[in-house]
């Protein structure tokens, strides 16, 4: 196995991983680069010795045909919650099962392809999950800056896949909380470890009511916990019958409800997050 490399890709501010496609480049991004992809990430089981054929449905929304390189990466995701990119193997990658039907494809304007990609787990791999990147990047270009010369870049899109093998499973425990400063606002938030061998999510309905006595509904982040990890995830605040609008909290806050993960695995939570 080749040692780690350098990343394939300067770190580019992702917010939470929940968009599970990122763009790995240089922001801002060209028009010309304009890319609609379905579904936005793969979430398999998979069993040792199983050989699995999956399909993204790639459309350049762009009015003019372009090409695009595709190849596969390794990547990892920040304390900050940002990916970076892998072009070589990193310790324990799966990718030297995965196969992909081409490495650059021409797309004509306003058409989808059905683009296909292999995964053939080995029949004595253990159990575990195996974590990799298809990229879609597009050719070299030079934008102008508000100042400056132009500058060459490119633009680069991963769709992330996670196959969990022989029965591979998350086991999330809430290890902590805090507030912390979320887009420049206090927000409360639960510090989740997973001791399992997946990758796991929190969900749930949480309710609460700050200082001022106004209720509040909280939302726990969509942000991936990955094995081995203790991740803090953000609960976002809205007012009841307004799920699309952010809520200002006023502390003390006491947090009540269930957070649901995996297969009908729950935790029953009240926390109180103060100042």
């Amino acid at each position: 196995m080749n040692k780690p490399g350098p990343a394939l890709a300067r770190r580019c501010a992702a917010g939470l991983f929940s968009l599970a496609m990122m763009l790995a480049a240089p922001c801002p991004v060209a028009a010309e680069f304009a890319l609609a992809v379905s579904p936005a990430r793969f979430e398999l089981e998979l069993k040792p010795g199983e050989r699995s054929r999956q399909v993204i449905e790639i459309t350049n929304a762009s009015p003019t045909s372009a090409t695009f390189g595709i190849k596969t990466a390794d990547w990892r995701l920040g304390a900050d919650n940002a990916a970076t990119f892998f072009d070589e193997l990193q310790p324990g990658s799966c990718r030297p099962w995965i196969a992909i039907e081409r490495r650059e494809l021409i797309m004509a304007g306003g058409r989808p392809y059905r683009f296909r990609f292999e995964i053939d787990v080995p029949a004595d791999a253990p159990a575990g999950e195996c974590r990799f990147a298809i990229m879609l990047e597009g050719q070299e270009q030079l934008t102008r800056m508000a100042s400056g010369p132009p500058m060459p870049f490119s633009a680069r899109l991963g769709i992330v896949v996670y196959a969990a093998v022989g029965g591979a499973a998350p086991e999330l425990s809430v290890a902590g909380a805090g507030i912390q400063a979320v887009n420049g606002q206090p927000t409360p938030v639960l510090q989740i470890r997973n001791s399992g061998t997946a990758h796991g999510r929190v969900g749930g309905f949480l309710t609460g009511t700050d200082a001022s006595g106004t209720a509040l509904e909280f939302s726990p982040a969509n942000t991936p916990i990955l094995p081995g990890e203790t991740r803090g995830i953000a609960l976002g605040a809205t007012r009841p019958g307004d799920p699309d609008s952010a809520a200002a909290i006023r502390f003390p806050v006491t947090v009540r409800g269930k957070l649901e993960w995996g297969k009908g695995k729950t935790h029953n939570i009240e926390q109180l997050f103060a100042p």
